[in-house]
């Protein structure tokens, strides 16, 4: 990612984080002002519905106070035969509905009914209620029992409020009939069923959405309203509650009826206009903010732009092209005294500084070079001339043990009787043994000669190998991988042998091989022996000190279609895990006789091959295993590169031939 887009990344998320920490805390801190506003408002909507519903039950008041001061109706109740019509005149279902009210009865002083009618407020067709009986009410009578029998003073007494009956919530009022006098005739009562058009009415008066139920029938109540029955009826305060899409407020109460407990439970709904402007409110301002913040950004980003990032830029693509081009001589040039002008200019001058060190670098890599070059043929060509040296000796002393002196005594005999050979060897004792002598010395001398000649062939490998040595870091040298066919198990026995010469055999030593047969390994086969070598002898080392038995095997596996692994494992010091890597660092040794070359270089041989050398050990005492993976088929040099890089050794005297 590059740093502009870092920049109007970060910088977009500042201005988008403030937006959003911004409309998030405006919100918080309006959302709960505008829902106070709006319980505030339902609040003031319930107390209307209430006072519309009160309202009502005094207009029913009215109506039966009209009743009550009738002397119509107190000369009926005091002898229904003297009005005779009075029934037709107020109490037919048509006068009801004309009166506007739903129920109408008259009662003597005891509560006999004397005359009275219900209607249904839809139809207008008579009904009977079982709070209403049409032959007598009991004195107990929610409606009746407030009036104390034998009062003085009843006149204009009135007693109303709301009723629950089996066809709904009834505005009741009941007051004692006086007519014009103020003695007791008996007592009217009048009802309007809270239904219908009366709820309607009350709604278009209040200009809010209600409803009411009454409590005795909670069975029936809707969902939403028997979810609040119980904190509705217990609690004195009105409930709130927010529907289910969020658009409207659900208001509940109760209301006390006749009999001073609750009789109604009523709710009223207002839309969430309040919420809802307020909502859009914020909404427009955080349109607002994200407007304004957008063009903070694009201003803060050209600004960015122009005063830092293509500075910034332009001195990073001249110092990519200094890194590609490696002219470190190339000046920058930026004329500014800000910190990007200090920048550019300590650029410059650490340039021409580097510039300075890496002359030097280069002629002190140079110098390692060639040093490291020369200590890894030393170190090579060390372990193969002990093998040279100890074939040289093993020759030196089968000379020096031919039956020379022995064939000097016999020429010396044979001289002296040259003059009477023919009797000297069949007459002379000394003669007769001259025979026997001659076959045991050419037995002798033919074993001598298979000895001889094969500490001769063992020398002449050596030093072929030590020529391959050089030529192979000739090669290096040109760039030139010399790869060809290989048997892998004889290379692992090869360099088996060549420890044995210098270290000797140990009959202790049990020697373990696993091979699979892979013969036709295309690879550098001297290169391989160097680390072969390597791997065993170090292995062969690591067993001296170990009195336990004494185990070494080697192992040749194809590991998938495309690589071989060989392994060297030893029964002996073993290796900390600390030091698992740093064994391959060079002058890494933990002998004192040690020089801590050969693992470096078998690794980098191993590297330079292709593949790749590791160890692996349990810890001390416990062994060590080196694996060597190279890959089946390498990319390596042609024939013709091949016979070009060999006759370039020859030439130089460094080939088989010259060293020979």
């Amino acid at each position: 990612m590059s740093l502009s887009t870092k920049i109007a990344a970060i910088l977009t998320a500042l201005i988008l984080s403030l937006s959003i920490v911004g409309g998030f805390v405006q919100n918080r801190a309006f959302s709960s002002l505008f829902e106070n506003i709006e319980t505030a408002e339902a609040d003031k909507d319930l107390r209307r519905v209430k006072n519309a519903i009160r309202s009502e039950v005094d207009e029913v008041s009215r109506i039966a106070q009209t009743y009550a001061v009738s002397d119509p109706a107190a000369e009926f109740l005091q002898d229904a035969r003297s009005r005779p019509g009075f029934v037709q005149e107020h109490l037919t279902p048509r006068k009801l509905q004309g009166a506007a009210i739903d129920l109408l009865f008259f009662c003597d002083l005891d509560g006999r009914v004397m005359a009275s009618q219900v209607i249904e407020p839809k139809t207008g067709e008579p009904i009977d209620l079982l709070e209403f009986p049409r032959s007598e009410l009991s004195p107990s009578h929610a409606l009746l029992s407030y009036f104390a029998a034998g009062s003085p003073d009843v006149k204009g007494i009135d007693h109303s409020g709301i009723l629950s009956t089996e066809k709904g919530p009834l505005l009741a009022s009941s007051q004692v009939v006086t007519g014009e006098g103020v003695k007791k005739r008996g007592y009217v009562i009048v009802g309007r069923f809270l239904r219908d058009g009366l709820s309607d009415r009350v709604e278009q008066r209040t200009e809010v959405e209600f409803a009411a139920w009454q409590l005795d029938r909670k069975a029936a109540l809707p969902p939403d309203v028997a979810a609040v029955f119980d904190e509705v009826t217990s609690s004195p305060a009105p409930i709130l509650e927010t529907s289910g899409d969020g658009k409207s407020l659900s208001i509940y109460a109760s209301i006390d009826g006749l009999r001073g407990i609750p009789e109604l439970i009523i709710r009223a709904k207002v839309d969430r206009d309040i919420t809802a402007a307020g909502k859009t409110a914020l909404l427009s301002g955080a349109i607002t903010d994200a407007t304004l913040g957008l063009v903070i950004l694009l201003a803060l980003l050209y600004i960015v732009n122009r005063v830092v990032l293509k500075p910034v830029k332009a001195l990073t693509d001249h110092a990519v092209r200094t890194g590609l081009d490696e002219n470190f001589r190339a000046k920058f040039g930026m004329e500014r005294e800000d910190e990007i002008g200090v920048l550019a200019s300590e650029f410059d001058q650490m340039m021409a500084k580097l510039e300075q060190a890496r002359s030097a670098l280069v002629e002190t890599a140079r110098t390692a070079g060639m040093s490291e070059i020369a200590t890894g043929i030393l170190h090579n060509v060390g372990n193969v001339l002990n093998s040279v040296n100890i074939s040289a000796s093993l020759v030196s002393q089968r000379v020096d043990g031919l039956c020379i002196d022995d064939l000097e005594r016999l020429s010396e005999v044979l001289t002296e009787n040259k003059e009477d050979l023919p009797r000297f060897l069949a007459e002379d004792p000394r003669g007769q043994h001259i025979q026997p002598f001659l076959s045991a010395l050419v037995v002798q001398l033919a074993e001598e000669q298979k000895c001889i000649r094969t500490e001769v062939t063992s020398l002449s490998d050596g030093i072929d190998h030590i020529c391959e040595l050089i030529k192979s870091q000739q090669s290096l040298a040109k760039g030139t991988k010399l790869v060809e066919p290989t048997d892998l198990s004889e290379r692992v026995d090869e360099a088996l042998r060549i420890t044995q010469r210098v270290q000797g055999v140990d009959p202790e030593l049990v020697v373990v091989r696993r091979y699979d047969d892979l013969q036709n390994i295309k690879l550098d086969k001297h290169k391989l022996l160097e680390i072969l070598v390597n791997l065993v002898q170090n292995a062969r080392q690591a067993m001296y000190s170990v009195s336990g038995p004494r185990e070494l095997i080697l192992e040749i596996r194809a590991k998938g279609e495309d690589q071989v692994f060989i392994a060297v494992q030893d029964s002996g010091i073993g290796i900390e895990k600390d030091d698992l890597t740093r064994v391959f660092n060079m002058g890494f040794t933990t002998r004192e006789e040690g020089h801590g070359f050969g693992l470096h270089s078998s690794v980098n041989a191993a590297t330079e091959m292709g593949g790749r050398l590791y160890a692996t050990s349990e810890g001390r005492g416990r062994g060590a295993r080196f694996v060597l993976e190279l890959p089946m088929n390498p990319p390596g040099a042609s024939s013709e590169e091949r016979e070009a890089a060999e006759r370039s050794s020859v030439g130089s005297g460094l080939g088989s031939g010259g060293a020979k």
